[in-house]
């Protein structure tokens, strides 16, 4: 009884391992938990535990990213000073989710530092998304949904977001394969991918399955392309390929109900209809981010603009547009710059999938843990944890010569 009592204290104490636990639960509850609130929990746990061991870490504001990333989260924020029909509470409610987006970089960057992410956290989440994933299946076999369409647990309870959620962690779970592993590993991971590409393809969503391939197909080229000129290139070659597949499908009418089962599915009238509400007042500085994103068009309500990088304009006006880009092309560069680091490959292939994606779905940047911290917090941490192992790697050498 002592000795279990003394490893939980050890285990507590140690609060790289505690974080990331707690960065596993978060996840878990995304693919577990229906509310949004419940999944929060362990979320709320990490943000309390760094920042009650905050000098432990403060160094990280040496890094240039982390000042890019505390940019764009707290200009979000302050646009709640000037959203339509927002209330007090709303306001510190959006401060608190963009804490913990902020909290959660800096652990998933520390475990990321520390070798978590090689050693077991990857193939945790990965592991995590399987059953999930095996779950869904189960669930659409024995139910079979009313539109034909598999939909996850959790808050995976739609088609699209269940798609690209399982789409990272096909990625998770084929990066995971490609690293050096036993036996027994590989066989799971071999079955663990065809299971999760079940998934995706059972969603029936066509963003989440192009994001998938587009995903799957940049990690593969990071592990098989030493170098990253021609890493980028050959990207751009799959892009290119992709694209002018998809148009000549899309262009030959016997073909275009297999890439556009529902047609645009109103696309272009949502976002023309979002383009003009920011026209109509926001254009520099956004709607804010608590004004009522609902758009009407001729084809009736739609919630939200189907479109990260427009939902960001809507919110933050191209001042925040401006900080959104500048954060993209940090990250980039980063993980340009550590190409060589297998985790940098990792996010390069989230990327992949979350960048293309947010073309046609997305519309929370700032949200508690669920689809956006899984397609763009989780790379943006891990480049934030290599910039930092460099910054710290490089300052190593001044204190020894002094």
């Amino acid at each position: 009884m002592t000795s279990a009592l003394n490893a939980a204290v050890s285990f507590v104490r140690d609060r790289i391992r505690l974080n990331a636990l707690l960065i596993v639960l978060c996840f878990a509850g995304v693919l577990v938990l229906e509310s949004q609130s419940a999944a929060s929990y362990p979320a709320y746990l990490l943000a309390i535990a760094m920042l009650v061991r905050f000098r432990q870490w403060a160094d990280v504001f040496s890094v240039p990213l982390m000042w890019a990333v505390a940019a764009l989260l707290a200009y979000l924020v302050l646009t709640s000073l000037w959203s339509e029909g927002s209330q007090p509470g709303d306001a510190l409610s959006m401060l608190s989710r963009a804490a913990q987006v902020l909290l959660f970089a800096v652990a998933f960057a520390e475990c990321q530092m520390h070798g978590d992410l090689r050693r077991w956290l990857g193939r945790t989440l990965a592991v995590a998304g399987v059953l999930a994933a095996l779950a869904g299946i189960g669930l659409f076999l024995m139910e079979h949904s009313e539109n034909g369409r598999l939909i996850g647990l959790g808050q995976l309870d739609n088609n699209v977001v269940a798609a690209l959620v399982f789409g990272v962690v096909l990625i998770l779970i084929t990066g995971e394969a490609l690293r050096e592993s036993g036996v027994h590993w590989r066989r799971f991971g071999a079955l663990g991918m065809v299971v999760i590409a079940a998934a995706v393809v059972l969603s029936d969503s066509r963003n989440g399955q192009i994001g998938a391939v587009l995903g799957v197909g940049t990690l593969l080229i990071a592990h098989r392309v030493a170098d990253r000129h021609r890493f980028a290139a050959a990207v751009l070659g799959l892009g290119v390929i992709l694209v002018a597949l998809l148009a000549a499908l899309i262009t030959n009418e016997s073909t275009r109900t297999l890439v556009l089962p529902r047609g645009d599915s109103f696309r272009p009238a949502i976002w023309l209809a979002t383009l003009s509400a920011v026209a109509d007042g926001g254009l520099w500085f956004g709607r804010g981010i608590l004004t009522d994103d609902t758009l009407v068009t001729a084809a009736g309500e739609f919630p939200h603009p189907h479109n990260m990088y427009l939902s960001v304009l809507f919110q933050g006006g191209l001042v925040g547009v401006a900080l959104f880009a500048a954060l993209i092309a940090a990250v980039v560069r980063i993980l340009f710059n550590h190409y060589g680091h297998r985790d940098a490959k990792l996010a390069l292939g989230i990327l992949g999938l979350a960048l293309p994606a947010w073309l046609l779905d997305g519309h929370e940047l700032i949200d508690k843990v669920g689809m956006t911290w899984f397609l763009f917090w989780l790379p943006v941490a891990i480049s934030l944890g290599l910039a930092w192992m460099g910054r710290l790697d490089a300052k190593r050498p001044l204190e020894g010569s002094r």
